[in-house]
């Protein structure tokens, strides 16, 4: 009766040397008020003493327990899939949580729409109690979220934040064994060019940042990550590249606009840069003859700071809070440091640029700043997604580039 009325859902739930984390994972999956759900956990060959599996051992019937031999976590995951009753999925990494009503939520939304796939944010924390939302919907539009493979592209999409329906399963197979490091993107580019994902805008899940992460599997991250972008451009039809973009040179564009702050990843880069020069005549000219400063000289930061220059708007400086990049040239960008805001804050617009935009934001205001703008915003106001520049800017500006040597 109790499966009729809420149908069973399987958190899934893979371990490796996973004892500092895991209880707190497996109570927050067993405090869910979703009143139908099995914990399966996976111990993945664990080496620390049995530590990991004293701990799973120790919830007795109210959990599933399953160890096997390393072999990294897709293996531990389609295990747990394969042992898996429930009609629905959900994967939550041993050093993160959900939060108890994430399961209900996502449920009553799946039931609602008949979607196979729903999307929520997330919460990154870190163990001295820092907290920061990301709000997928802070940086894109959610119609735009829901187009096809578009969130897989631009890094929108965390597992912790899913719940898939069983039989996606069934009709298109489980993780890749022989990828360690994107897995879950690669098994997402999969399902997403053939079903629809629902996003929702609540936080479900809290996503832990400590320095154990990348584990050992850093080893691999940089050479996978080069082979999931060239799967992007190589796999991906024409009429997808529309749908997604609007046009095939807007496709490559945007996935050069990705790569271009990203080191490593040689084979795509090479690929992308072929496919972009291989346009005539596509794109638009100058939209804003305003300077601005880029606040945030990370990754966002420098994929902003070559898409604006492509299209001829001048930059004038980046600015970040970390006092050791002070006067340091970043991509041939001179950076700033907040305590020389107030008078750049004169010169020219401040556009935050971070996953962490909210934080920064809120950083600005305290510092009396309130003449800013977020990067979707200002991408809006100037149809950045939606139209490319010129492509002789675009190949001009590759070439700075690698003259340079700024791309690594």
């Amino acid at each position: 009766m109790l499966n009729k009325i809420f149908p069973l859902v399987s958190i899934v739930i893979p371990v490796y040397n996973g004892a500092n984390y895991l209880k707190e994972a497996i109570d927050s999956a067993l405090n869910q008020t979703y009143p139908n759900c099995e914990i399966i956990v996976v111990n993945d060959g664990s080496t620390d003493q049995g530590k990991t599996e004293c701990i799973a051992l120790s919830y007795g019937e109210k959990i599933r327990y399953f160890s096997k031999e390393n072999g990294k976590v897709s293996t531990a995951l389609n295990m747990g899939i394969r042992e898996m009753e429930g009609q629905y999925f959900a994967w939550l990494s041993h050093d993160d949580i959900f939060y108890p009503d994430k399961i209900e939520k996502q449920v009553k939304v799946m039931q609602k729409t008949g979607a196979s796939v729903v999307a929520a944010s997330c919460n990154f924390f870190w163990d001295n109690g820092r907290k920061i939302p990301f709000r997928m919907t802070t940086f894109y539009d959610k119609s735009r979220l829901e187009t096809g493979v578009f969130p897989v592209i631009h890094g929108m999409m965390q597992f912790g934040g899913i719940l898939l329906q069983r039989d996606i399963f069934e009709k298109y197979g489980l993780f890749r064994e022989d990828l360690f490091t994107v897995q879950d993107y690669e098994f997402l580019f999969r399902i997403l060019r053939r079903e629809k994902c629902i996003f929702m805008d609540d936080i479900v899940n809290g996503v832990r940042c400590h320095p154990a992460q990348v584990g050992n599997t850093s080893q691999y991250m940089e050479k996978e990550k080069d082979e999931m972008y060239e799967m992007f451009l190589n796999e991906l039809t024409p009429e997808e590249q529309v749908q997604i973009y609007g046009s095939s040179y807007n496709f490559y564009y945007q996935i050069l606009l990705r790569l271009i702050s990203l080191p490593y990843t040689p084979k795509s880069y090479s690929c992308c840069v072929k496919k972009v020069k291989g346009f005539i005549n596509e794109g638009q000219g100058v939209s804003d003859q305003n300077c601005v400063y880029i606040y945030g000289a990370g990754t966002y930061g420098r994929r902003l700071l070559f898409d604006l220059r492509c299209r001829g708007i001048q930059v004038k400086g980046f600015i970040d809070k970390n006092v050791a990049l002070k006067d340091q040239m970043i991509d041939g960008v001179n950076c700033h440091t907040l305590d020389e805001v107030d008078g750049l804050n004169k010169d020219g617009t401040i556009i935050v640029a971070s996953e962490y935009q909210e934080e920064m934001a809120n950083v600005l205001c305290k510092l009396g700043i309130h003449k800013y703008v977020l990067k979707k915003a200002y991408e809006q106001t100037h149809q950045m997604i939606q139209i490319p520049p010129l492509v002789e800017n675009v190949t001009y500006w590759i070439e700075q580039y690698r003259e340079n040597n700024w791309k690594k």
